[in-house]
């Protein structure tokens, strides 16, 4: 039986998921959930920089406007991910897919290289988000501790968004 799978609709599908954990899921206040750059990670390699840029803006200001979160947060964190986006792709899973502008997939590149690749883009998601929601006046200790937690539990849940948006055909 052969599925056809539209990557936009299991995109907006994913992004409406993400605006249910904003609004739904507060596990603590040391712990944010997100899987957005996972989702930006995702995006074919066939769009570009810019485009990329312009989709995760989106994305960021729709959660943001939708969700129980400060506007603009979620958008200002997101487009370094999607700036980046090549560069720890070419990192982490090489030069090759990014040359043949093709999809990557657990199975081809291994759980390892894409786990890396998450954990990178999450690093750089929650290092803005969590940098701009205290706005210095938070502490550091309190800053780290709730950037650890928050990458641990949101490299599990983007593990499987990645594992879905990539399955091989």
């Amino acid at each position: 039986m052969k599925t056809v799978r539209n990557f936009g609709l299991m995109y907006l599908l994913a992004v409406v998921g993400q605006m249910f954990i904003c609004n739904y899921f507060h596990l603590s206040m040391y712990v944010t959930l997100s899987v957005l750059p996972a989702l930006v990670l995702c995006i074919p390699l066939s769009v570009n920089t810019i485009v990329a840029m312009l989709i995760a803006f989106a994305s960021g200001l729709s959660v943001d406007a939708l969700s129980d979160a400060v506007l603009g947060l979620n958008a200002l964190s997101l487009v370094p991910v999607a700036l980046c986006r090549e560069t720890v792709i070419r990192v982490f899973l090489g030069n090759e897919i990014i040359e043949r502008e093709e999809n990557f997939s657990f199975r081809q590149n291994g759980f390892l290289k894409i786990s890396g690749a998450v954990a990178v883009c999450l690093a750089i998601f929650l290092a803005i988000y969590i940098t701009a929601d205290g706005a210095g006046v938070r502490p550091f200790w309190f800053n780290a501790a709730r950037f650890c937690a928050s990458l641990a539990c949101s490299w599990l849940l983007s593990l499987f968004i990645v594992r879905i948006l990539t399955s091989a055909e």
